[in-house]
């Protein structure tokens, strides 16, 4: 079983009018090649931690493609956004034939005219893995979840505890569900009331 990951994390304010850029994304943790995501992020309190745990239990095989995580700011500018959102859909198209994709989100990304970020990420990668393809992603505690992203993912898991220490289990978790839906044909029904 092939599995595709990334991460595009943003929590937005859009009270500050200083927009968040590209080297905003890589502040936390760098630059980071597929590779280093999985040694450095193996064991993390992250959700990409919890997926990495996942491969392992599960025995399937994690394809990273990105990890953009900036610190909470402004909305980041569309040319930022397009240009992380073209790495990760580079990275899917490059991994080949995947069985499932494992999304890091936060679920308050704004964007410069365009206020559902995570919607617009999810439709995108939705467009490009077809409708068949299960799409699990993780949300921040403080998420606004959209009807897009409802639509466009199979299943969504935001945490349930602040502070958040909750991280890697709840990417655990999706890995667990991903599998699932998977191996069992495990389809969880999602509404947005």
């Amino acid at each position: 079983m092939r599995i595709v990951t990334g991460a595009i994390v943003h929590e937005t304010s859009t009270f500050t009018p200083v927009p968040t850029t590209k080297a905003c994304f890589y502040a936390r943790l760098g630059v980071l090649s597929p590779d280093e995501i999985i040694t450095k992020l193996r064991g993390v309190n992250t959700p990409t931690g919890g997926f990495i745990e996942g491969a392992d239990v599960h025995g399937f095989e994690l394809i990273p493609t990105i990890m953009a995580d900036a610190y909470p700011s402004g909305p980041a500018t569309r040319d930022v956004f397009d240009a992380i959102l073209e790495e990760l859909l580079e990275g899917i198209r490059n991994a080949g034939d995947i069985d499932g994709v494992l999304l890091e989100l936060h679920g308050s990304m704004v964007i410069e005219n365009l206020d559902d970020g995570e919607g617009y990420i999810l439709s995108a990668v939705r467009d490009l893995v077809g409708p068949k393809t299960p799409v699990v992603a993780q949300l921040d505690i403080h998420s606004n979840v959209s009807h897009q992203m409802v639509e466009m993912a199979d299943v969504l898991i935001g945490r349930e505890s602040y502070p958040e220490v909750d991280m890697a289990p709840r990417g655990r978790e999706c890995a667990d569900v991903l599998v699932r839906i998977i191996r069992e044909g495990l389809r969880p029904p999602m509404a947005l009331h």
